[in-house]
């Protein structure tokens, strides 16, 4: 499947970008400066995660070898407003990037929702509200390439690996399976109850294992307001598709919530935002409070694994 994308435009007009060869694209980016800047996310540039390259085309570097795939197979399955993927650049040994690509895409004049929602009416943000859940139930809806490999995918079904916060800092996978997805998980729940009994002495509160029981989903993996622009006519659209894959909702629910405690105040959204989540995507509160939020620990260390799986028998203590 090519990197082709239907476009929100309402004129076939072409892009101004349409005709350059690959050379003369990478030129433009390597010609990027501060005054090209766009966007609030990290970069080589503070506060910017792309950089214009002309009047409707902006560049964008991604590590992720899905995300420019991602875009135009949501684009061809549902009605989210997702920017037209122009071209897809593989990065350049003499790039200060490495083993990544850059995302040329349409450039859309707006503002990200953090920016725009502190000066919206009560109404306008209950509007918005209502259009994330109708996009995020679109997404649910969007046919998988496996319906049962999870992760983020390529045009021809390949599993890549999964990325966010709960895959740990450094990802997990590629997975070939739910099943193998969900062993992951839950090795990573043994590793904190052996963790929290070898420094407590004692047993961790209640902790399930992996519920495999809802269907994998087309996932965005990060809805954080930053990834929200509203453009000049106050059109909702939804950016930066690195994560996107197939999940459980329960995870995309669980990823958006973690955004509220996040440990940089300015990274926090709204709580109406928070708020609404199982609105947006379903009740899955219980996911977060009642599982991953008691595997904390797992988070933040690398994906080796610390316990042997015999460490509660070596004491004679058993475990569900």
């Amino acid at each position: 499947m090519g990197l082709t994308s239907s476009s929100h435009r309402k004129t076939p007009e072409p892009f101004s970008v349409d005709k350059l060869t690959d050379d003369e694209i990478y030129a433009l980016i390597c010609a990027r400066s501060k005054e090209t800047a766009v966007g609030q996310l990290s970069g080589p540039f503070p506060g910017s995660s792309a950089w214009k390259i002309g009047p409707d085309a902006v560049a964008k570097f991604s590590w992720s070898a899905t995300e420019a795939f991602m875009m135009t197979y949501v684009s061809a399955h549902t009605a989210i407003r997702i920017p037209k993927v122009l071209r897809a650049i593989p990065a350049r040994a003499e790039d200060s990037y490495r083993d990544g690509t850059w995302i040329v895409m349409e450039h859309i004049d707006g503002e990200d929702l953090e920016v725009a929602w502190p000066t919206m009416s009560w109404w306008r943000r209950i509007c918005v509200l209502w259009t994330a859940r109708r996009y995020i139930r679109q997404l649910q809806r969007v046919p998988l390439l496996t319906r049962d490999v999870p992760g983020p995918f390529d045009a021809a079904g390949r599993p890549y690996l999964c990325r966010g916060t709960f895959f740990r800092e450094d990802g997990a996978g590629p997975f070939q399976s739910y099943a193998e997805m969900a062993a992951w998980f839950d090795r990573r729940r043994f590793d904190c109850l052996a963790a929290y009994h070898n420094e407590t002495g004692g047993e961790m509160t209640t902790c399930p294992k992996f519920d495999a029981s809802h269907p994998l989903v087309l996932c965005h993996m990060d809805l954080h307001l930053r990834n929200f622009l509203v453009d000049k006519k106050g059109g909702l659209w939804l950016i930066d598709w690195a994560n996107a894959g197939a999940y459980p909702a329960w995870l995309e629910y669980a990823q958006l919530a973690e955004w509220g405690d996040a440990a940089r105040e300015d990274f926090r959204p709204p709580k109406l935002w928070i708020w609404f989540a199982p609105f947006m995507i379903g009740n899955y509160r219980r996911y977060k409070t009642m599982y991953l939020d008691k595997m904390r620990w797992a988070w933040c260390r690398p994906s080796c694994d610390f316990y042997d799986l015999d460490y509660f028998d070596k004491l004679g203590l058993e475990i569900d």
